[in-house]
C-alpha cells in the first residue's frame, strides 16, 4: 500500500466515524486509536476536500448542515423539547411581557402559555402564532419583516422598529447549538441579529435547547449573549458539556429529566 493510499484509508476511516455520529475531537481519537493533533489535522484536510464542517471541538459532515424546516424540527426530540417548554412555562409569572423566538422548541412553550390569562407575547415565530392563534386571553404582538419560510421565523430590519420599544419580562430563544462563552449558533446572520436584538430587549433572557445542541456548531453564525442568562436543557447533556454550562460565570442551567421511556435522541443539525 503506498502512503497516498494509506492517508485516503485513515481520511475515509475517519469521515465514516464523524458520519455515524462520532464528532468530537477527543472521541474520535479515541474510537480511532491516534491522537487529537492527527485527529486535527485530518478534519482540516477532510473540510478543505468540502466533506466535513469544522465544529466547536470537532467536525459534522457536510449534509449535517442543511436546514431542516420548523415543522421537521419539531418533530426531532420532542420529548425533550416538551419537557423543556414544560419548565419554561414555570418561569413566566402572571401579568408577563414574553418575548418568544421562532423555533420549535418556543413553539411546545407557546403551547403551554396558550391557556394563561393576562400576557403580552411578543414574537417572531410562525410556530408561536399558530399555537397562540386562538388564544383568547393573551394579547399576542408579531414582529413584522421578512418571512423565512423553510425556518418559520420573521427577520430583518423591520423587526427592530418593534423590539427597539419593547422591553420584556422575560424572552425565551432557541438556537441551533450552545457554545458557552461563544454564544448562539445560528443558520444566518439575520437570524443571529434578530435574536440579539430580543435578548437585548428582556430582563431575562432564557435559552431552550435540547441537550444535543449544547457544545454543537453546525453553522458559522453567531448571536452573542449580552448579559447572564438561563439555560433549560435536559438530562441527556453530557459531562463535559454540563460542565462547561457550570463554569460560564453567566450561565445559570436547569436541567429537566426525561423519564424512563423516553425515546433516544437525535444528533443535532442546522
Amino acid at each position: 500500500m503506498t502512503w497516498q493510499e494509506e492517508s485516503m484509508g485513515r481520511h475515509q476511516r475517519l469521515l465514516d466515524a464523524v458520519t455515524e455520529g462520532i464528532q468530537r475531537v477527543e472521541d474520535l481519537a479515541d474510537a480511532l486509536g491516534v491522537s487529537p493533533s492527527t485527529v486535527r489535522r485530518g478534519l482540516s484536510e477532510l473540510e478543505q476536500a468540502g466533506k466535513v464542517v469544522r465544529t466547536h471541538g470537532g467536525a459534522v459532515p457536510v449534509s449535517a448542515t442543511t436546514e431542516l424546516s420548523w415543522t421537521q424540527k419539531s418533530e426531532r426530540n420532542a420529548t425533550a423539547k416538551r419537557r423543556i417548554a414544560e419548565r419554561a412555562a414555570e418561569l413566566v409569572e402572571d401579568g408577563a411581557v414574553v418575548l418568544l423566538d421562532a423555533g420549535s422548541t418556543t413553539t411546545f412553550v407557546a403551547e403551554r402559555l396558550a391557556d394563561r390569562s393576562g400576557l403580552t407575547i411578543v414574537t417572531n415565530g410562525i410556530g408561536p402564532l399558530w399555537a397562540l392563534h386562538d388564544a383568547e386571553d393573551v394579547e399576542v404582538i408579531l414582529i413584522g419583516g421578512h418571512v423565512r419560510q423553510r425556518r418559520g421565523s420573521i427577520v430583518g430590519d423591520y423587526a427592530r422598529a418593534v423590539l427597539d420599544r419593547v422591553t420584556a419580562d422575560i424572552a425565551f430563544i432557541g438556537a441551533d447549538g450552545l457554545v458557552p462563552g461563544r454564544g448562539l449558533n445560528c443558520a444566518s446572520s439575520e437570524l443571529a441579529a434578530v435574536k440579539e436584538l430580543q435578548m437585548r430587549s428582556t430582563r431575562h433572557t432564557v435559552v431552550v435547547a435540547d441537550s444535543t445542541k449544547i457544545g454543537a456548531a453546525p453553522f458559522p453564525h453567531w448571536a452573542i449573549v449580552p448579559g447572564p442568562y438561563t439555560v433549560i436543557t435536559d438530562e441527556g447533556v453530557t459531562e463535559d458539556d454540563r460542565a462547561s454550562l457550570t463554569e460560564d460565570p453567566r450561565c445559570s442551567p436547569l436541567i429537566v429529566p426525561l423519564g424512563p421511556d423516553s425515546p433516544a435522541m437525535t444528533p443535532a443539525e442546522g
